[in-house]
């Protein structure tokens, strides 16, 4: 297994019907966010870890991703966007519903061992001179590479 297998099925886990209210799954951080795109997720590499283990010419490595998730834009509403309603998800609806699928799909459909949830970071954002609520969801991925793989 490689980093970038790895990143790919994270990519299409995050592409899942409990989070099809999320308008976007962005590679990479972005600066230009408007209203149009939220709520959304942008998927940040982090460090790929050295071995924490080495038997056999394999090892076992933690890949670290950053998670950023931004609720709905209803900045004349600002309690939905902690939480939400039937037509806006706050902050900690997207949070909750971002965990509960890691959670579920822990193996990424078994190409890793496991998916190591950090704690959640809350802030509020000023993104284009409108508030919105975001979050950082830091993760590890424990997976299996095998020399020359």
């Amino acid at each position: 297994m490689i980093a970038s297998t790895v990143w790919n099925q994270l990519i299409d886990t995050l592409k899942v019907p409990s989070l099809d209210y999320i308008k976007y799954v962005y590679e990479g951080r972005r600066e230009n966010i408007t209203p149009e795109n939220l709520p959304c997720l942008m998927v940040e590499p982090v460090r790929d870890g050295e071995p924490s283990r080495r038997t056999n010419n394999v090892d076992l490595q933690l890949l670290t991703i950053d998670i950023f998730g931004f609720s709905s834009n209803n900045f004349t509403d600002l309690p939905n966007t902690i939480v939400g309603d039937l037509n806006y998800r706050g902050v900690l609806d997207v949070a909750q519903d971002l965990r509960a699928v890691l959670k579920s799909s822990s193996t990424l459909g078994d190409i890793v061992y496991d998916v190591l949830i950090q704690p959640v970071e809350y802030a509020t954002i000023n993104v284009e001179k409108f508030p919105v609520r975001g979050f950082l969801q830091s993760i590890q991925i424990l997976y299996r590479q095998t020399d020359g793989i």
